[in-house]
């Protein structure tokens, strides 16, 4: 599976622009490989349980199945196709 970590601002939730793709078997595999490569250790960071919000110091990484959203296509070719569909 492949996984996206993306750094995010902890007071609006925006993205910072730093991101990694991760290739790992499982989203904790994920979050072990992320923490490695910001040189941390599971001691240093905060995970929550769902596992989709890390802190770790004053940034916060959030982590994203990136293999699923590779294969959808764009919500506008979704809603021009069902508009095409009714106008017929």
């Amino acid at each position: 599976m492949t996984f996206k970590a993306i750094e995010v601002e902890a007071a609006s939730g925006q993205r910072t622009g730093r991101e990694y793709m991760l290739d790992v078997a499982s989203r904790q595999a994920a979050v072990e490989a992320l923490l490695g490569m910001l040189g941390k250790t599971s001691a240093d960071a905060q995970v929550e349980p769902s596992r989709t919000l890390i802190q770790v110091d004053a940034a916060l990484w959030t982590i994203v199945d990136a293999s699923a959203t590779a294969l959808r296509e764009s919500s506008s070719l979704r809603r021009a196709g069902a508009k095409h569909k009714r106008v017929r």
